[in-house]
């Protein structure tokens, strides 16, 4: 048997760590969990439907379980997802059946997957083909494989995309055609023709259909040299050329003494039958991962079944009951540090009806990108979101801009977010027109909870972006004049509230709600009413606290100001929306009591004070694990998919990308939360060359090649069609639970 590595990288490179002795053993976790890396170029882009199939094959674990029949895989697509990833975005787990046999070591072993996709409610499954003779190696190193693929709309008979992707010693071939999306438009169609000699040398071609003509491609031992019409550069492979953009996607965390993995209780698989069919998902932290379809049926009171893996043995499965909502209460309590220990780290916060006189040439009612400037002693501008009907981006301001720290003289300080501090934020400027000592003066940030129905507080009070039933509904009404969601006077409002015009409401802890003075839930969750507004990703209130005395402005004033309310040493905050992570979603047990699971862990990380770590050299970042893979909150930037320099996000060549990557190392690579010290590994990089001057590859003799043929539909074959070679048969009807989670063979 032989592990065949199914992520498809164009040109990828072998890449080992250098490693610093640690305490840990030899055998331990930390340093025997593989570590993967692969080029992002130009080029991937052409590949990154087949790049996300078969990063999911991969963890359906098709080599460890031949010739044992059907079973049911889930895998999390988040993981073969880099964008989601970089946002840190919860789970998105996806439901497959697999068969994989081999008649015996001299025979190819033959995979049949059935993978179920539900997007916007469309339903469809992609059936997947594969054939793989012999494993990768330094000769050959794609190996030798066939993999065909269609995916089929539910109801449908012609593919929506189908495609083959195949390897042997002489190199690779991919083709891929794709239905148009409306009438009328042409089938979209990509191409690749890799001729390669083992990892020193290849050349090759590729073509997608919406480029305007394709790229010819050549590498050698050093070099890797690509040309689309008339731009032809050259970048070296040399990982450890100091250009060399790196980003991880994803990290382990372990114990410094041990090294072994540090997990976290952050949930459970599930299944959840309707009408017959029993669906695969998981529960979570963050709430249900479900085919759409299966969540449009499940109700607060339903059944679900937790499978536990406690053995070797059938897994066994234990009923609990769904408790839903279409709202959720959050926990924020409050941590300290210095102004000055947030130099260079950079938050986002909102302006208002001044917002025009935050510098020259700013705008009111916007959301800026701000950071303090230790040298200088003011804050400074360097992006602004521009939103419109189809979202929101953040574009970079020309210049960056100064902004002086007396125009939050009004607020008293700072709100604001940053991924870096792991949320909200609050800088304690207490009127001051300057800063004479940063050291003296306090950020606030939070460590965010989950609260569950039985731990709401029975009263909370708002003064700032307060909703209720009524001015929900109100302004999601189509034609509706409303300013915002909002109770009126309070949206964006920084100003004292008198006493008696404080929002107040109340927890109904059956319901998993909170209610308005009218006793309304203060939900809404119509996805269509809410999609074209500035609210398509959910409603947020305001500081909302417990103790209104603690709110004064000043003791007897008989007013209330926010920034009392956010100094108090926890508050809460409400959301309500259409998205999964904007409800609550638990189950309990046969005690009537709830599951929790462990909000991911707050890690604090000190990054080297090197050049290698640009702006954010030196620093003190606070990071967020949310379990082995899930390590977010690195700053990021934007680079260009054709010369891999840091450029501008609103460019339509951008994509963002980790600022730095944490160095696989027991000194540089630790992170701290409280009293514990962690190890870091990165598990999956990208590795982006450093570009040269075209005169460096001329002057080597990498020539591009020509005449090279492409692939064409004339190899395509339909897993779904009975009379194709390929075909794989219906997908199977299996009752067992699922043997593969997320890479790991469970039984």
């Amino acid at each position: 048997m032989y592990q065949h590595t199914l992520r498809l990288s164009i040109l990828a490179l072998a890449v080992h760590a250098t490693l610093a002795a640690a305490d840990p053993a030899a055998d331990s976790s930390y340093f025997t969990d593989v570590q993967r890396s692969y080029v992002e170029d130009a080029t991937s882009d052409g590949v990154a439907q087949v790049n996300f199939i078969t990063c999911l094959m991969s963890s359906m674990r098709p080599d460890a379980l031949v010739n044992q029949g059907d079973y049911v895989a889930l895998v999390d697509a988040t993981k073969c997802d880099t964008r989601a990833q970089a946002e840190g975005r919860g789970n998105d787990f996806y439901t497959a059946r697999v068969n994989s046999t081999r008649a015996s070591n001299d025979e190819p072993m033959i995979a049949k997957i059935w993978l179920d996709d539900e997007q916007d409610g469309e339903k469809a499954t992609i059936f997947v083909h594969l054939s793989a003779t012999e494993a990768p190696s330094a000769a050959n190193p794609y190996g030798q494989f066939r993999l065909d693929y269609c995916g089929l709309a539910e109801g449908a008979t012609e593919c929506i995309m189908n495609g083959y992707l195949e390897a042997d010693d002489t190199g690779l071939r991919y083709f891929e055609v794709e239905a148009p999306e409306d009438d009328g438009d042409e089938p979209r169609t990509k191409a690749v023709q890799l001729n390669s000699v083992g990892t020193t040398s290849g050349s090759g071609r590729m073509l997608a259909d919406d480029e305007a003509s394709p790229f010819d491609f050549a590498y050698d031992s050093t070099l890797f040299r690509r040309k689309r019409g008339s731009d032809d550069q050259c970048f070296t492979r040399d990982a450890s050329d100091p250009e060399t953009g790196m980003s991880v996607w994803r990290y382990g965390l372990y114990d410094s003494d041990t090294g072994a993995r540090v997990t976290r209780n952050s949930g459970f698989p599930i299944e959840y039958t309707s009408a017959g069919v029993t669906h695969h998902g998981y529960l979570g932290y963050y709430g249900l991962s479900l085919p759409a379809s299966a969540l449009a049926t499940l109700s607060s009171g339903d059944t679900v079944q937790k499978v536990d893996y406690e053995s070797d043995d059938e897994p066994t499965k234990t009923d609990y009951t769904v408790v839903r909502a279409e709202g959720k209460l959050k926990k924020l309590t409050r941590k300290v540090r210095s102004l000055r220990e947030i130099d260079k780290v950079k938050f986002d916060t909102y302006v208002g009806h001044d917002g025009a006189t935050l510098f020259a040439g700013a705008t009111a009612y916007t959301n800026y990108e701000l950071y303090w400037n230790e040298a200088t002693g003011a804050f400074r501008a360097t992006a602004f979101m521009a939103c419109d009907a189809s979202g929101c981006t953040k574009q970079s301001l020309p210049t960056e801009q100064e902004v002086d720290v007396a125009y939050w003289q009004a607020y008293n300080g700072v709100f604001g977010y940053s991924n870096s501090l792991g949320g909200e934020l609050f800088i304690a400027l207490n009127g001051a027109a300057s800063v004479a000592d940063s050291a003296s003066v306090d950020v606030v940030y939070r460590v965010e909870d989950l609260v569950y129905p039985s731990q709401m507080p029975e009263t909370l009070y708002c003064l700032r972006d307060c909703p209720t039933s009524a001015s929900l509904s109100s302004y999601f009404t189509e034609a509706s004049l409303d300013e915002s969601p909002f109770v009126t006077g309070t949206y964006n409002n920084f100003s004292p509230v008198s006493h008696g015009s404080q929002v107040t409401y109340h927890a109904n802890p059956a319901a998993a709600v909170l209610e308005d003075a009218a006793d309304q839930p203060v939900t809404f969750a119509d996805a269509e009413a809410m999609q074209s507004s500035q609210y398509s990703h959910g409603v947020r209130t305001g500081v909302l606290f417990t103790d209104l005395a603690a709110a004064e402005c000043s003791e007897g004033s008989g007013t209330y100001c926010e920034t009392k309310a956010g100094e108090q040493e926890v508050y809460y905050r409400w959301e309500t929306g259409a998205g999964s992570y904007n409800q609550f979603a638990a189950v309990k047990d046969s005690n009537d009591t709830f599951v929790e699971f462990d909000a991911p862990l707050q890690v604090n990380y000190s990054v080297p004070d090197e050049e290698a770590y640009g702006e954010y050299a030196g620093q003190q970042l606070v990071l967020q694990y949310g379990g082995f893979g899930d390590l977010w909150g690195i700053p990021g930037h934007c680079v260009s998919r054709a010369t891999n320099a840091v450029v501008s996000c609103e460019g339509e060549d951008s994509r963002y990308v980790a600022s730095f990557t944490i160095p696989f190392n027991a000194t540089q690579g630790q992170v701290v939360s409280g009293a514990d010290t962690y190890l870091v590994k990165w598990l999956e990089r990208e590795i982006r060359f450093a570009p040269k001057a075209l005169s460096v590859c001329e002057s080597a003799g990498l020539e591009l090649p020509e005449n090279v043929s492409l692939p064409t539909s004339a190899g395509l074959q339909n897993p779904s069609d009975p009379a194709s070679a390929a075909y794989i048969g219906p997908k199977p009807t299996i009752s067992a639970a699922p043997r593969v989670v997320d890479g790991e063979v469970k039984y």
